[in-house]
């Protein structure tokens, strides 16, 4: 698989205001979360377009702590235009998800897929302000294809991804200050995003051989960390604890760092 393109981690967007353009621009060019409906032809283009230097503007020369990890997975840490590369990488992401669950039989339930599949689409209703109607969501395929490391690289992308957005919706939550509808909207993304990202995980895993090794400690993780009594604080209970188990959950069945001793 060719690189895969990820901001480092300080370069994260903090604010909705700072993606929306990028997102307005996908939109407009077909480019956006519907393109995860689409027909694999018109993924296939998707994909060769927003991974287009043409497209997107990127700069390399960037590296964060977790070399090992970043290089395992092929990730390339760039800067340039934050709200694109941040953007077009989850899509990009989803898109090797999907053409891989197309190539080969995933056994992850409807529900679970669902659950994957909806993430990009709260991200970008939260950035554009898009009413929630609702998205259309395609069964995987059946292929036949012995596809095994190609589909661990694919989901561990997709989660990292993933962990990428969540980051991206806390700092929202813990920015917020008295917004408390901005801040409900910020945590609602962030269950969203990592109620997928132990999705991608287990996607990552399903694969003949067994399990791959667990991920280590991200720098999406240690920010989350600092900030989650700040979360805990910003957010009502109810929402706090719906993110919470989704933290947990994430945290128990698939990583190996003790993240929520802080947030039970």
């Amino acid at each position: 698989m060719e690189p895969f393109r990820m901001l480092h981690p300080d370069l994260v967007p903090q604010r909705r205001e700072s993606l929306q353009h990028a997102a307005s621009t996908l939109v407009q060019m077909g480019l956006d979360d519907t393109v995860l409906s689409a027909s694999p032809v018109h993924q296939r283009l998707a994909r060769v377009v927003l991974a287009s230097s043409g497209v997107i503007e990127w700069t390399p020369g960037y590296r964060a702590q977790e070399r090992d990890l970043d290089e395992r997975f092929g990730v390339v840490r760039v800067g340039g235009d934050r709200g694109g590369i941040f953007l077009s990488g989850v899509l990009i992401a989803y898109l090797d998800v999907l053409e891989n669950a197309a190539r080969m039989r995933t056994s992850i339930n409807e529900d679970s897929w669902r659950t994957l599949l909806w993430a990009p689409t709260a991200l970008f209703d939260h950035v554009l302000r898009r009413p929630q109607v609702g998205m259309t969501v395609m069964p995987p395929g059946c292929g036949t294809e012995s596809l095994s490391f190609e589909r661990t690289q694919a989901g561990q992308r997709l989660y990292l991804a993933l962990m990428q957005a969540v980051r991206f919706a806390v700092s929202g939550v813990v920015r917020a200050e008295d917004d408390r509808t901005l801040v409900e909207d910020c945590v609602t993304l962030a269950t969203a995003c990592l109620r997928a990202a132990a999705v991608a995980l287990a996607f990552a895993a399903d694969v003949p051989e067994g399990l791959p090794l667990p991920v280590v400690e991200t720098e999406e993780h240690r920010y989350l960390w600092q900030v989650i009594s700040d979360v805990r604080a910003a957010v009502p209970r109810a929402r706090f604890e719906q993110f919470s188990a989704a933290l947990r959950r994430l945290n128990d069945v698939y990583t190996s760092c003790p993240l929520l001793v802080a947030g039970g």
